[in-house]
């Protein structure tokens, strides 16, 4: 598989574990909705149905009318380059790029000692208890000032491809983070750092622990979707940009 479609694969694979439904009108494009956090839209863009409309029309987001009744208004809907090759962006008469994230990868190297930097104040371990859910949960949602849903990560606890961290320093939880595994590729998703925390290099030495962390667990490409915060640290630790998600909400 393309590292770009494995990127994808991985993030919407991770939406549907979050919980999703899918819904299809006659022969419109089949569109997968969350049914709470994280409020996530996509269609199958990688089916026929969206290629050949984009490949008529990039900007043609009429057909998404037919399912207005199924989105909810809190919905996000997602947009990536199609298999037509096209990321044009969606017309904004019914819906706004609310923002933008950038897909990343990185090859992982077994010869490579990423967490060696990291001080002995700082350590990464799996959340373990429900306790741990809920630091992890108030630390996720004060980083991304949004409320995440507690039951959501708590269903995803006993899951085997999925890693809950928390990193402390000085034993205080600082940061989390979800590792989600698809095959030989593992995906870094939601990335954390307490406020009152950053500026401290934090994120950057979890990040080196999640990588090390990656390679234990067998996977040979790390992938992730940047803010443009984010971004110059994940280049800075050997990322490479592959595209734009872009993320609309309904005017």
């Amino acid at each position: 598989m393309h590292i770009d479609k494995a990127n994808i694969t991985n993030l919407t694979g991770l939406w549907r574990k979050y919980g999703s439904r899918a819904v299809k009108e006659g022969e419109l494009p089949l569109l997968h909705i969350n049914t709470h956090w994280p409020h996530r839209c996509w269609p199958d863009w990688n089916a026929e149905a969206v290629s050949n409309l984009l490949l008529r029309d990039p900007n043609d987001v009429a057909w998404l009318e037919h399912y207005s009744t199924n989105i909810p208004e809190s919905a996000v809907l997602s947009v990536w380059p199609s298999t037509a090759g096209n990321d044009k962006p969606l017309l904004e008469q019914q819906w706004v790029c609310a923002f933008e994230q950038t897909a990343m990868y990185m090859a992982l190297d077994e010869s490579v000692a990423y967490s060696t930097s990291s001080p002995l104040s700082f350590q990464v371990k799996p959340v373990s208890t429900l306790d741990d859910i809920k630091r992890w949960v108030d630390i996720g949602s004060e980083a991304f000032a949004y409320s995440i849903d507690r039951s959501v990560i708590e269903g995803l606890m006993n899951d085997k491809d999925v890693q809950i961290l928390l990193a402390y320093q000085d034993e205080q939880a600082v940061a989390c983070a979800l590792l989600y595994k698809t095959g030989d590729i593992v995906g870094v998703h939601q990335v954390g750092v307490k406020r009152s925390f950053r500026g401290q290099g934090i994120a950057r030495c979890f990040m080196r622990e999640i990588i090390a962390a990656c390679i234990q667990w067998q996977g040979k490409y790390v992938v992730l979707q940047a803010s443009q915060a984010g971004q110059p640290l994940y280049e800075s630790l050997g990322f490479s940009v592959q595209f734009t998600i872009r993320n609309y909400k309904k005017v």
